[in-house]
């Protein structure tokens, strides 16, 4: 036998003979481990949810209703959701889920509830017995505290668990949990979130054969879903997790490996497409999805996912999802921005510019109202996502003194002296709650050679 898969073996081997002995403890059960735990409502609370296969079909029902999802994950504008048509918001951890519940409940909202289990590329061992039980019970008080709260639609168990990563003990290890929760909870569906990549498929199939249903994270590859999943054997119902524009992982770079941005009409005219082929044309298999991101976060750039400014104004992806939940345009829509030039020159041009020099710049942009529009022009440094893990993301700080001259869609910006890569940002308000914006990447100085151009990642993130 190869000795590596030997070695593979032995230690699968001990980890479940651990377990095993583990389990067959004082810690048995998931009631013994509750068994302290007071539920924060009572069991008159619970709206029952269930995965119903009906013929070749699949419906998701609430109460006994079918209830297709509408939602939206984030933490902020829980009454802008409702206010828009949806119906549901994602939480990926139980951080503050009493207020959030609480929250999303009091503006008609359900929860699909994240129980976090930590990822593999975070250096979690699911060959090690200990870990494994001790992440297990604390899954399970999670479960037994807010499994009757009426907002409770489902429990999503771990999110992106095959991210980076080819060994698959983990949906083991996640089949094991699901049975203990939906032993804890029979009211509840139970599902698990991967990325849009396709391999971890086949092992959720054999190793984990006990989740109610699917849910899968897709950006760029959002049209294509349902025949990728199809193709790798998936037939069962499943529900997009995440959706928007194109991801920075997935968008062509450049030479510096800076990725290329869309503007936020591009990203409504993108995230339309591939939401009636996955969502409204799949209605027979995908159960809903939750469009990212309902709020403001940093994420290579301030608005590259983001639905909202910081300051709160929606974008046009928020302008599109309100029509695709609801069939109905707002009263007032979001300016529409286009391409940034600088020194007359796209983003595609894999643009090198001389330090300490004045450039032109220009982006064209109308309002579908006719509203008097503002226009808000910064560069920052440029962020490496790639080489950054979630918790440490930080937005850099405006660079003073860097647009020269700003007269509405027209601007003169002054490179700055430091060599390396910045991004120059545009943001276009309509000053009736609307925003619409686009940032284009450079680099000051000579760049590294060879000058690769534009081109795609090499880096997977799936």
């Amino acid at each position: 036998m190869n000795y590596h898969l030997f070695k593979r073996a032995a230690k699968l081997f001990t980890s479940l003979l651990g377990t095993t002995l583990l389990l067959s403890g004082c810690q048995s059960s998931p009631e013994s481990i509750v068994e302290k735990i007071t539920p924060l409502n009572p069991a008159s609370d619970v709206v029952p949810v269930r995965v119903v296969r009906i013929d070749s079909s699949y419906q998701l029902q609430r109460a006994g209703k079918p209830y297709v999802i509408k939602g939206a994950a984030g933490v902020q504008h829980f009454e802008k959701i409702k206010e828009k048509g949806g119906n549901s918001v994602r939480l990926y951890a139980p951080a503050y889920a009493d207020v959030l519940m609480d929250k999303a409940h009091q503006n008609g909202l359900t929860v699909m509830f994240g129980l976090w289990m930590k990822p593999p590329y975070e250096k979690f061992d699911y060959y090690d017995p200990k870990a494994v039980a001790e992440q297990q019970q604390e899954v399970y008080r999670q479960v037994q505290r807010y499994k009757n709260h009426p907002a409770l639609l489902m429990w999503n168990l771990g999110n992106e668990l095959d991210n980076h990563y080819g060994d698959f003990k983990v949906y083991q290890i996640v089949n094991e949990t699901v049975k203990m929760i939906h032993k804890l909870d029979p009211n509840h569906p139970v599902t698990t979130t991967i990325t849009d990549g396709v391999y971890a498929i086949p092992s959720i199939i054999h190793l984990c054969p006990d989740i109610d249903v699917l849910t899968v994270n897709v950006f760029n590859k959002l049209a294509q879903q349902p025949v990728r999943l199809a193709e790798a054997g998936w037939k069962g119902p499943y529900i997009i997790g995440e959706f928007g524009g194109r991801g920075w992982w997935e968008a062509p770079l450049t030479s510096w490996e800076a990725p290329l941005d869309q503007s936020s009409s591009d990203k409504a005219e993108f995230m339309q497409a591939g939401f009636k082929m996955t969502v409204q044309d799949q209605s027979s298999r995908c159960l809903g999805a939750y469009v990212l991101y309902w709020g403001n976060r940093f994420e290579q750039t301030d608005m590259w996912l983001s639905m909202f400014a910081p300051t709160g104004e929606k974008t046009p992806m928020v302008d599109m999802i309100q029509t695709l939940w609801t069939g109905q345009k707002p009263a007032n829509q979001a300016p529409q921005v286009g391409a940034i030039r600088v020194a007359n020159k796209l983003a595609q041009a894999d643009l090198a510019l001389e330090p300490n020099t004045d450039y032109p710049a220009s982006v064209p942009a109308t309002d579908p109202d006719g509203d008097p529009l503002r226009v808000e022009w910064k560069i920052t440094r440029d962020v490496d996502e790639f080489h950054t893990l979630p918790q440490n993301r930080t937005a850099p700080e405006t660079i003073p003194g860097a647009i020269r001259e700003a007269k509405g869609l027209n601007a003169v910006i002054r490179t700055p002296t430091e060599r390396g890569g910045y991004r120059l940002h545009v943001n276009v308000y309509d000053g009736q709650g609307s925003v619409s914006n686009n940032s284009f990447p450079f680099f000051v100085g000579v760049l590294d050679t060879p000058r690769l151009g534009i081109h795609m990642p090499q880096y997977r993130r799936y």
